[in-house]
């Protein structure tokens, strides 16, 4: 088998898996929407916020993989190729930075729960189009300087993974500075739960407070572990830069296997969101249960026996 072959079996492969994500996404939306009377809940606006730039990486690179299957329609234009591939990258990171943000609120209702304002929905409303400004602002100037260029082995446009530099700092970008920033926030909260437990403050903040604290607590290491998970999964693309860089050329099959591997982090990112959601799994379980209560068995019917006369 070919290179060739193998590379459209990956891509088949990798389309199927977008599918699922967009499924896994779209589910989302709509316990989002039946949730919508909650959408006061910064915690679920900031999750919402985080599926759909992971729903907008699954649709560019569902354009993406689908031009590399068939015409190549992307390459038609070369301008709005290059412009395609920085969305691309644009909504991958607004996904790691949203963690960020879901991060600050935590640490805001562990530590700083006294402060309303730091809270407050608006704040956080401005923080986002702050982090979605940021993003934009730190990864447009590369597509001036011509980093952007047609893969040579697929029909789409990103930043080759044979250009050292923008590689290493879109790496840095997107994965170092996010995790750098969660691991601060994880170890400023754990710090302060263990000398909470060694001072009358903790019995001074109230149950109810005692209680939202370790919830907020176990869902920040959730996150850390999930982003723990797509740093580890990113590997590949450290070790295809580091082979090409090496050898002197690029793996064929490279950006196929990368593909694949992005899109099983956006279906394992749905299937946490989902899992660590309170809001959205409640409605999920409530919509499966009502599905199964109303298949009820039918009722027996007896046949009416006439007794039989002498």
């Amino acid at each position: 088998m070919t290179m060739s072959s193998v590379s459209i079996i990956l891509g088949i492969v990798n389309w199927c898996l977008i599918y699922i994500a967009i499924g896994i996404y779209l589910m989302i939306f709509y316990l989002s929407y039946r949730t919508r009377r909650e959408m006061h809940d910064v915690s679920l606006v900031l999750t919402c916020y985080t599926s759909i730039c992971a729903f907008l990486v699954c649709l560019t690179a569902f354009v993406m993989v689908t031009s590399n299957l068939f015409s190549g329609f992307l390459l038609v234009n070369m301008t709005f190729c290059y412009i395609w591939g920085l969305f691309y990258d644009i909504f991958e990171c607004s996904v790691y930075y949203s963690y960020c943000l879901q991060a600050i609120y935590r640490l805001c209702r562990i530590i700083f729960y006294r402060k309303r304002y730091l809270l407050s929905y608006r704040l956080y409303s401005f923080l986002i189009l702050a982090q979605c400004l940021l993003v934009l602002i730190v990864l447009l100037p590369p597509i001036f300087v011509n980093w952007y260029a047609r893969l040579p082995t697929e029909n789409y446009c990103l930043i080759p993974y044979t250009y050292l530099g923008p590689e290493i700092y879109h790496i840095l970008l997107l994965y170092a500075v996010p995790l750098i920033c969660l691991a601060i926030v994880y170890i400023w909260i754990a710090r302060y739960m263990r000398n909470a437990t060694r001072t009358t403050t903790l019995s001074n903040i109230g149950v109810n407070q005692r209680i939202r604290n370790q919830r907020d607590f176990t869902v920040i290491k959730r996150i850390l572990v999930l982003i723990s998970i797509l740093i580890i999964l990113r590997f590949p693309t450290i070790i295809f830069m580091t082979h090409a860089a090496i050898v002197g050329s690029l793996y064929p099959l490279a950006y196929p296997i990368v593909g694949i591997i992005t899109s099983v982090c956006l279906i394992l990112i749905g299937i946490i969101t989902l899992n660590i959601t309170t809001q959205l799994r409640n409605e999920m379980m409530s919509i499966v249960n009502q599905k199964l209560n109303h298949v009820q068995p039918e009722p027996v019917r007896l046949n009416n026996v006439t007794p039989r006369s002498n």
